[in-house]
């Protein structure tokens, strides 16, 4: 059987995501669809505006078969982190043939050129990024200008376009890892923050909408079947967090931060003497904000401290089984053979790393207005 994989966070899942879905089964010739879902925590740092449940079953309601959840420790990270827990996790499960994700071109040889020039770069390259980052540049703005000057060809605006950078990142884990999934890369359709019509807003452009207050703008951006769920879904606005984040980082020493993944440098000296300054988030990632050190690294950097994710495994050694539609039973016979562990029920599940996803869990309930045993009494969603 042919089986598409899916990366994705879906916060929430809108037209777009279901143009992908439609394409993607079609170019693959797929029989089904799994999705490995972003945790609590997104890859840019903020706790998602909707839960890992009820994102679970926005996907299973829109024809996805099989939905896993990526440990936080991946999901909350750089590009290349989150790569590494998204299809990681699907070439361990020993079903996949396919992965496919949204872009901003799907021309495939572009995406691997720079895949493997960035795998294996050369001296030119090397002595670009070299020359960037001692200027004062951020790692993304040497790269992307040593990118420019190694494919003069390239499209600039795709040096820094955000599924471009995932894409690439995708490829070099395929090929880090030796699998035989086919990447299958679709045409992204609008501006990745498009609100010019409503049908074609991004789930960034839809989430400010929410926030905002414009409920049916951001319905119209979404399908049926994800606004039935969006009507009844506890919701984690952006600031609901910041007090118990301001607490944890007055109180923290610098060795504590030390350990974060993303803290290096003396960034963390920068945080903690900021965090005393400022009244919010948003406010101290002004304040610590600077070319060297962009808002998504340090808003990660922040989430990190939070959670106190000290260091990261080399590869994901579960999923959480989230869902799944009746049809997708045979997958999960197959997964079973193939030996990867799916955790069903993480009070009993042992396994390291499952602990701190539960803690991200924790923290999404609290700022959401619910308790934090809510987030234990989340059940797996069957359809």
């Amino acid at each position: 059987m042919k089986v598409c994989g899916i990366i994705a966070e879906y916060d929430p899942f809108h037209l777009g995501h279901l143009y992908h879905l439609r394409q993607a089964k079609a170019q693959s010739g797929a029989d089904f669809l799994v999705c490995v879902l972003g945790s609590a925590f997104s890859q840019r740092g903020d706790a998602m505006l909707f839960s890992t449940r009820d994102r679970a079953r926005m996907a299973l309601e829109n024809g996805i078969d099989l939905v896993l959840g990526m440990p936080v420790s991946f999901s909350c990270a750089q590009a290349n982190r989150f790569a590494c827990g998204g299809v990681g996790i699907l070439h361990r499960l020993g079903i996949i043939t396919h992965l496919s994700f949204g872009c901003e071109t799907d021309d495939l040889s572009l995406i691997t050129a720079v895949a493997r020039l960035l795998g294996q770069p050369d001296k030119a390259f090397i002595a670009g990024m070299k020359g960037s980052l001692s200027g004062g540049a951020s790692f993304a703005r040497a790269q992307g200008e040593a990118l420019q000057a190694a494919l003069p060809g390239m499209p600039k605006s795709l040096f820094s376009a955000p599924n471009f950078i995932l894409a690439v990142s995708y490829l070099r884990e395929l090929d880090r890892l030796g699998s035989d999934i086919r990447a299958v890369p679709v045409q992204r359709r609008g501006a990745y923050h498009g609100t010019a019509q409503d049908s074609s807003a991004s789930a960034s452009a839809i989430r400010a909408m929410w926030i905002q207050g414009s409920i049916s703008r951001a319905f119209a951006s979404c399908p049926a079947a994800s606004t039935a769920i969006m009507r009844d879904a506890h919701t984690h606005l952006p600031d609901a967090l910041d007090k118990v984040l301001l607490s944890r980082l007055t109180s923290a020493q610098a060795q504590e931060l030390q350990t974060c993944p993303e803290i290096s440098e003396g960034l963390e000296k920068r945080i903690l003497a900021m965090a005393r300054e400022a009244d919010s988030r948003a406010a101290l990632l002004r304040l610590v904000k600077t070319k060297r050190y962009p808002h998504a690294r340090i808003n990660r950097a922040l989430s990190q401290a939070l959670l106190g994710i000290k260091g990261f495994p080399a590869a994901p050694g579960y999923a959480r089984l989230l869902g799944f539609h009746g049809r997708a039973r045979p997958l999960l016979r197959a997964i079973a053979q193939a030996g990867f562990p799916l955790i069903s029920r993480p009070v009993r599940s042992g396994v390291p790393g499952v602990a701190l996803d539960m803690r991200a869990e924790e923290l999404w309930h609290l700022g959401s207005g619910q308790s934090a045993a809510a987030a234990w009494r989340q059940q797996i969603v069957i359809l």
